[in-house]
């Protein structure tokens, strides 16, 4: 066996998973066992969650900060018997700039912009960071690499990631469209050819990950041409916390009537807006679906609004696209809320779409096809971002030993 073991650090969690990588496959792959550390640098104990062989287990954290979660990890890790087979630790990294557009194995100057960038996303990389210092200390013989959410939306063309501002500031500071969910998006684009015929010019596609965070993806022929986020992860759709996008001129009004700062406000727009903001009740679409059903209107009016933002959102991809062979839902709301599929294909009627109602309703774990015959594709296909990141890190680590 070659296990990678796999690490998202969060800003409050971290998630990990030990996969057993078959070189060569492409497709799904299950991991041997998946956890995490939660409710991180937060009063109270931390929690730690473990499933290994269909076996559950929960149990306080000693210590309930970032560190401390990740040495529970390795040392739960190293008792299944499962660390002593890793031969590299996969990182997902939120933001690398426009430098990287490729995973990449850590070192010094890796890590210093890493750091750097953490001014593009100040809640996401330094908490990376974090996880992949403590591997590198407890783990000092065994490389780590950095997979980039970023990275596959290095394809961008200009059109598309340029913002009408100043061309300096672009040039000096950074300011363009960066994307992110490029793990995710990157794996929908590496299953379709596995699914569906490819016309002669490639799949243009449309992947949908809708979670807490959604984002958009135009696909032609397995790049990005175009995506929904942005400079940081706030812009785009309306997502479960996140407003999406929102007239600028907003901010200097809100931060008079709030009696608030520019980051108050984007704290606010980040983690009181979106399905939260306007439901006045969670930012949890199961939560709004029920309220919803049951007569709430301010519930009703966050649902509708979330489908149609996002049915607009996905009708502009003819643009970046010419026609759209596929649109996948993927994430948590993608894969799971037939109710929210159902109102966006509606919407999306005069592009053609049709959906199979029963197929839709219809629960499952793998990837499948849920429109008539007499419409382009409508995929579920479930997620798999820790899989993509074992699948990349470990491939590094192949291609490098064939380079040495």
């Amino acid at each position: 066996m070659t296990m990678v073991l796999v690490l998202n650090s969060g800003s409050s969690s971290v998630k990990f998973a030990v996969f057993d990588v078959l070189q060569g496959a492409t497709g799904a792959i299950s991991p041997l066992c998946t956890g995490n550390a939660s409710r991180l640098n937060e009063p109270g104990a931390g929690e730690f969650r473990l499933e290994w062989q269909g076996q559950k287990e929960q149990l306080d954290l000693p210590r309930n900060d970032h560190e401390g979660a990740i040495d529970t990890i390795l040392s739960r890790v190293r008792q299944l018997g499962l660390l002593q087979q890793v031969a590299v630790v996969g990182h997902r990294v939120v933001h690398g700039g426009d430098r990287y557009r490729a995973p990449t194995r850590v070192d010094d100057k890796v890590l210093a912009d890493i750091e750097s960038f953490s001014a593009f996303a100040p809640l996401h990389n330094p908490p990376n960071l974090i996880g992949i210092r403590v591997c590198q200390q407890r783990l000092p013989a065994i490389p780590q690499v950095a997979v980039f959410d970023t990275a596959f939306h290095g394809t961008l063309p200009p059109v598309a990631y340029h913002y009408a501002i100043p061309q300096q500031w672009q040039q000096d500071w950074g300011v363009r469209r960066y994307g992110f969910h490029g793990i995710s998006h990157h794996y929908i684009a590496s299953q379709l050819p596995l699914l569906m015929p490819a016309p002669a010019d490639g799949i243009r596609a449309v992947s949908a990950h809708l979670g807490n965070g959604c984002s958009l993806c135009a696909i032609k022929n397995g790049i990005s041409v175009d995506t929904s986020m942005g400079f940081t992860p706030l812009e785009g759709l309306m997502m479960g916390s996140r407003s999406g996008d929102l007239d600028p001129g907003l901010h200097e009004y809100l931060c008079e009537k709030l009696q608030t700062d520019i980051h108050g406000l984007t704290t606010l727009l980040n983690k009181d807006a979106g399905l939260k903001g306007v439901s006045g009740l969670s930012n949890d679409m199961r939560t709004c679906l029920q309220a919803a059903d049951a007569g709430n209107p301010h519930a009703q009016l966050a649902v509708e609004l979330f489908c149609y933002r996002l049915a607009k959102h996905i009708a502009a991809c003819i643009v970046p696209l010419g026609r759209i062979d596929a649109l996948v839902f993927t994430g948590g709301i993608g894969e799971n809320a037939a109710p929210i599929r159902a109102r966006v294909i509606a919407l999306l009627a005069g592009l053609g779409f049709r959906l199979d109602t029963t197929l839709n309703e219809q629960r499952a774990d793998h990837a499948r096809n849920v429109a008539t015959t007499s419409s382009p594709a409508i995929w579920i296909i479930p997620t798999q971002e820790e899989g993509m990141i074992a699948r990349q890190s470990l491939a590094l680590l192949n291609e490098e030993g064939c380079h040495s």
